[in-house]
């Protein structure tokens, strides 16, 4: 029995030593993968930071290969970290070798733990040899340079070899280009746990380097924090330039490399309102306008077969820019509220305007407005609406094309041709008899007449037929002909005319508002649409003198 006693607890001692040795190993297993987790996996740049009201972005893993990929070819690549759109941004990269000597062993994008960054290998032919990176930054709405606040960046690998036949000391200096024009270096970001300095080596360079010797070379790709280096911009750039070099401190450089990342970018959501004062001319230039010309249908007509002439739309290059305008952006409800004005460009692109407001300008307003006025004289008509509504969202950025038509007088859609026909006053007159409507008729005795009219018996009526062509491509709407009878003492008249027979047509006249049969007065026809490209015929009789004669 004791010695059965003896064996258990042998064993159980034994057991217990196996036990305490595993712990011993899972601890220090753990205790290991902490620290490898702590030492090797990046750490958050403590310049990606935004202030309220900016968008906040960052290039996504496939920015990083669609930026790799179109490297020296002179594109900008869309970026997909814009914040939901907020951030209309577009990157192009470059790289720049200080010498053709150098050997660009790769330039590529590496993945750790499903995070990117771009990989340079380098293998320089001296330690004053550099690889320039370049950014520039772009706005994808307006293709114009983009001022991005807090831009911060990160490079990894930087380290420092000095034996077994691997020689060098990474140096990574990045620059940044302000609104002013002026060059400005990355502010150095310390991160916890990282050996990288941020200082002036012997080359006279401001920027990130390590010369611990006791420190190890970091595992090149795995973007480690020892060897981590952070800076971020505290003006806003458009451009940032990463040059990697050595620091000098050392005779010469063997193969070497790094891995960057943009980590962070901060930017106010602008709203851009864009369009054009144009002349809707459709290519009819003023020496051959004619504000006469209501031919639309002959070959020989300048106003046949113009589709782009008087439309409403900006047809480029067929059609220009004009100055003379100015374009308000405002409240629709109230357009004395103006948010912002801009006399449109004299020069090129001429007639062009350009607003882009953050959304604080509109004090929480999203009836927004554009209003265009025109200062000058040689455009009076317009050929679109003063006022357009921009149809503005809180999710849209880009408002485009918001363009606004005019044309010289020689170039009005409407053309009024005025006949007359000298007749015996019968009730029964039948206005579009052909016999009364033939083309280029001289003689008003005998039909409708653009000619003079001459020994006129008295108590004899004229009968009028006033065509309205409309030239244009669009609609004429709330169309009104006048025409005033004369009156004997007004503007010369020596005899007085009164509306006859045959009653005015109810299809275009409202009867009450036109004199009576007999009375002297204003005819004017009910408020009519014009079709686009259109003729249209008004007709109505009037008697001169005071006798009427009856047959």
């Amino acid at each position: 029995m004791e010695k059965t006693k003896y064996s258990l607890g042998y064993r159980n001692s034994y057991v217990l030593q196996q036990y305490r040795c595993l712990l011993s190993i899972f601890t220090g297993f753990i205790i290991l993968l902490f620290m490898s987790n702590t030492a090797f996996a990046l750490a958050t740049n403590p310049g990606a930071v935004c202030s309220n009201s900016f968008s906040q972005g960052s290039l996504t893993n496939a920015d990083y290969t669609n930026l790799v990929s179109a490297v020296n070819t002179n594109n900008y690549v869309n970026i997909l970290g814009n914040a939901g759109g907020s951030i209309p941004l577009q990157v192009k990269m470059t790289t720049v070798e200080s010498s053709t000597s150098t050997v660009k062993s790769n330039f590529g994008v590496i993945t750790t733990a499903g995070t990117s960054a771009i990989n340079i290998q380098r293998t320089f032919p001296n330690i004053s040899a550099y690889t320039d990176i370049i950014f520039d930054f772009r706005n994808a709405l307006t293709s114009q340079p983009i001022y991005l606040t807090n831009v911060a960046l990160s490079a990894f690998d930087i380290d420092y070899a000095n034996s077994n036949g691997n020689t060098f000391d990474d140096f990574v200096e990045i620059t940044g280009v302000t609104q002013a024009g002026s060059t400005i270096s990355g502010t150095f970001q310390p991160i916890t746990g990282s050996n990288i300095m941020f200082g002036q080596p012997p080359q006279g360079l401001q920027g990130l380097f390590t010369r611990t010797a006791s420190d190890p070379n970091c595992t090149a790709k795995n973007l480690g924090t020892q060897c981590q280096g952070s800076v971020q911009f505290s003006q806003p750039v458009a451009s940032v330039k990463v040059r990697y070099t050595n620091t000098g401190y050392l005779n010469s450089a063997t193969n070497q490399e790094i891995d960057l990342r943009v980590d962070n970018y901060c930017y106010v959501p602008q709203y851009i309102f864009t369009g054009t004062v144009f002349d809707d001319n459709g290519g009819i230039t003023a020496a051959q306008a004619n504000a006469t010309n209501d031919d639309i249908t002959s070959s020989g007509s300048i106003y046949t077969n113009k589709p782009n002439y008087f439309n409403g739309v900006f047809n480029s290059p067929q059609e220009s820019g004009i100055s003379g305008s100015t374009v308000k952006l405002v409240n629709c409800a109230n357009t004395a509220t103006t948010y912002a004005t801009q006399i449109v460009n004299t020069g090129s692109p001429i007639g062009q305007y350009q607003f882009s407001v953050p959304i604080a300008t509109f004090n929480n307003n999203t009836n927004i407005c554009l209003i265009e006025e025109y200062s000058g004289t040689a455009y009076p008509i317009r050929t679109t609406s003063d006022n357009k509504n921009t149809g503005f969202t809180t999710t849209t950025y880009l408002y485009s094309n918001n363009d606004f038509g005019r044309v010289i007088a020689a170039n009005a859609a409407l053309v009024l041709k005025k006949a007359q026909y000298i007749n015996n006053c019968p009730n029964t007159l039948n206005y579009t008899d052909p016999s009364l409507n033939t083309a280029n008729n001289g003689d008003p005795k005998t039909g409708f007449s653009t000619g003079s009219i001459s020994n006129m018996t008295p108590g004899q009526c004229i009968a009028y037929r006033i065509t309205a062509t409309n030239r244009a491509n669009i609609g004429i709407n709330n169309f009104v002909m006048k025409d005033i009878l004369q009156k004997q003492g007004v503007n010369g008249a020596t005899v007085t005319s009164v509306l006859t027979n045959p009653p005015l047509s109810t299809t275009d006249y409202t009867i009450s508002e036109n004199p009576a049969i007999g009375v002297n007065g204003e005819i004017k026809t009910k408020s009519l649409t014009l079709t686009s490209r259109s003729k249209r015929d008004f007709y109505f009789n009037t008697k001169y003198g005071t006798t009427v004669d009856t047959q």
